[in-house]
């Protein structure tokens, strides 16, 4: 059988050349691969005068070194650009089977820059790469895509990725679908729109090499099935993404109707898990070689949405369209699931944004003639249907919400941008960070902008974390990380940002790799990896590893100009104080944050505004980062 040894695949749009480069062992020992080789090429190949929308952006897809093995929970993807929604760096990550189909033909990272005159797919047939028409399928939704590219090629097993109206349009919170899971954040789908790159279909038949094949089967197998045997994982087998949306709730710590309220939000009883389970799903689609299968498919079987069916759905689509806009009618919330992974649009984007859009309509900055006459009244899912139909066609309003919420809020006047709560121009929905001082600093300086996927600290959530004060002492040099209010957090944040960058590294599911579990902890990716790749390492290397492609991710974003006043979070987060429960009026204070900015800092070992120091990249192997910064001007003061 054909062995995959992984390569750089190259592709210009602009120019139909294809290049397939190959893989520099070093880098992957440097880097580990997935968003840390995406993240670098994007630091060596874009800068500040790279147009997000133009075809020198680069769109970086990349499957992880344990891609498509027996590894378990090994399927995740990562897609990397500068992200038109935020002008820095942007990427965004999904599931499914596309990564695994594209280290089976032998591809680790796909670079694709220029952009085609005409619509076109890529078809990645194992070693050959056809630049195929997509005239066709030009204006066709993600679904009809899929089938249509399937039927053309004759094989339903191909895997494919694909953009929908949204990112032809290019609307700035478009994402990229496969198999209904979302690659959304940051824009990115909207970079494939720009180079008329309607899809990429990959059929990928190879073995991938692996470098001691006993030992890792062994590993691999031993490590599947006590994944499969762990009543850890029960409740994302049963329930998926809506079993967190209760006990949020129950805890007050969920975000109701744009930050309004804490908890005790009014149609909970309508986000039951076990109610959900037995209303919607009909069985599991996992992903490649997941023994967890959160994926769980769902029919609405009546009701005025009956027939909408999907693969899955996330708590990134249950708690941005439903609490978060005030809406309980959770039939509605499958229906604009599937309206958003058919045109390829970022859920968590669209509904706080639409959250913003409720609050301001309620306090009268606007009115329904301000909305194409939609009164975006609490809980409307019919008037948040309508308007993301505009946000896709950027039709009337839409065309000025199709960038996003941060940059559309202003237009409205009279103060509005006051009500959008985020940081670098990316907002999030469902937990308030005004709780939870060490996950609002994770916020605040997420490479890519406002981010619950970087920066949750599961250890500050009290009646959840299982780490004791004698642990937390020992890893974090304090008790403090397990009070929400106290701001010694800097050293925890930094550990939990590697510990998750590291999956993104090997791209593992983060519901497998949890920084407090045992269940599946770095030990064992370390040993999947040495087993696979024959580079050994051991935890402390590999946290070394995450270290540095964060610090290039940093680098990146002071050369385009992020300092420490960006470091913040912005809007209703950091000027209103909690509205209800138990910490009724609790803010961020402003001299306790800079204080934990500055412990985050040197801890980091950057400056004071925030840059990685030369010495510090010296220290990481990458001088010529630092050259980069230096020559950028960034360590001016």
């Amino acid at each position: 059988m054909k062995q995959s040894q992984g390569t750089i695949l190259r592709v210009d749009l602009s120019s139909a050349h294809v290049e397939h480069q190959p893989f520099d062992e070093s880098f992957r020992q440097d880097y580990a691969g997935g968003r840390g080789i995406n993240s670098r090429i994007l630091f060596d190949e874009t800068g500040p005068d790279t147009d997000p929308l133009g075809p020198e952006n680069r769109l970086i897809f990349a499957a992880g070194p344990l891609s498509g093995t027996a590894a378990p929970c090994a399927a995740r993807f990562t897609v990397t650009a500068r992200s038109p929604q935020t002008g820095i760096l942007g990427d965004a990550n999904a599931g499914g089977r596309f990564g695994p189909a594209l280290k089976k033909a032998g591809i680790d990272n796909l670079v694709v820059k220029g952009a085609a005159a005409d619509p076109v797919y890529l078809f990645i047939d194992d070693d050959r790469v056809e630049i195929k028409s997509a005239s066709h399928l030009w204006g066709k939704n993600i679904r009809e895509t899929d089938t249509l590219i399937k039927e053309e090629l004759g094989d339903k097993n191909v895997r494919i990725a694909a953009i929908g109206q949204a990112g032809e349009n290019l609307v700035k919170i478009a994402g990229i679908l496969h198999d209904d899971h979302s690659a959304s954040r940051t824009g990115v789908g909207a970079v494939m729109g720009s180079k008329k790159l309607k899809a990429i279909a990959v059929r990928g038949t190879k073995k991938v090499a692996i470098a001691d094949s006993e030992k890792f089967k062994k590993a691999a197998k031993n490590l599947t099935k006590r994944i499969a045997e762990s009543p850890i994982f029960d409740n994302y087998r049963k329930y998926a993404g809506v079993a967190g949306v209760a006990p949020t709730n129950q805890v007050g710590i969920l975000a109701v109707k744009n930050f309004q309220q804490l908890g005790g939000f009014e149609g909970i009883e309508n986000f039951n898990a076990q109610m959900v389970a037995d209303r919607f799903y009909e069985g599991s689609r996992p992903c490649f070689g997941c023994p967890i299968g959160c994926g769980n498919q769902f029919r609405v079987k009546d009701g005025p949405f009956a027939g909408e069916w999907g693969y899955k759905i996330e708590e990134g689509a249950y708690t941005p369209l439903g609490p978060v806009c005030g809406n309980s009618f959770i039939d509605s919330i499958f229906k604009m699931n599937n309206m958003a992974n058919h045109y390829g649009l970022d859920l968590i984007e669209f509904g706080q944004g639409i959250a913003v859009l409720m609050e301001l309509y309620e306090k009268g900055i606007v009115a329904s003639s301000d909305l194409d006459g939609i009164e975006m009244t609490w809980g409307n899912y019919e008037a948040m249907m309508q308007m993301m139909e505009k946000i896709v066609f950027r039709k009337g309003v839409g065309d000025i919400l199709a960038e996003g919420i941060v940059r559309a809020a202003p237009h409205f006047g009279n103060d509005a941008e006051k009500y959008v709560s985020h940081s670098k121009g990316m907002v999030m929905a469902g937990i308030d960070p005004r709780l939870y001082k060490g996950i609002a600093l994770g916020f605040a300086t997420s490479t890519r902008g406002a981010d619950h996927l970087r920066a949750i600290m599961s250890v500050e959530f009290k009646g959840f974390t299982k780490v004791t004060p004698e642990e937390a002492k020992a890893r974090f040099g304090t008790t403090d990380v397990l009070e929400p209010l106290s701001y010694n957090k800097a050293a925890a944040q930094i550990a939990y940002q590697h510990h998750t960058l590291v999956g993104d590294l090997l791209e593992i599911c983060r519901f497998s790799n949890k920084p407090d579990s045992s269940d599946f902890g770095l030990d064992n990716l370390c040993e999947l990896y040495s087993h696979a790749t024959g580079i050994q390492i051991d935890v402390h290397h590999m946290l070394t590893v995450a270290e540095r492609v964060l610090n290039v991710e940093r680098a990146y974003l002071c050369r385009e100009g992020v300092s420490r006043e960006d470091d913040h979070l912005i809007g209703k987060w950091a000027t209103e104080s909690v509205p209800n429960g138990p910490c009724k009026g609790e803010v961020l204070d402003p001299e306790k944050w800079e204080g934990m900015l500055d412990d985050y800092y040197r801890l980091r070992g950057w400056n004071t505004n925030g840059v990685p120091t030369r010495d510090k990249l010296n220290d990481m192997g990458i001088s010529d980062v630092a050259d980069s910064l230096d020559n950028s001007g960034a360590y001016r003061e």
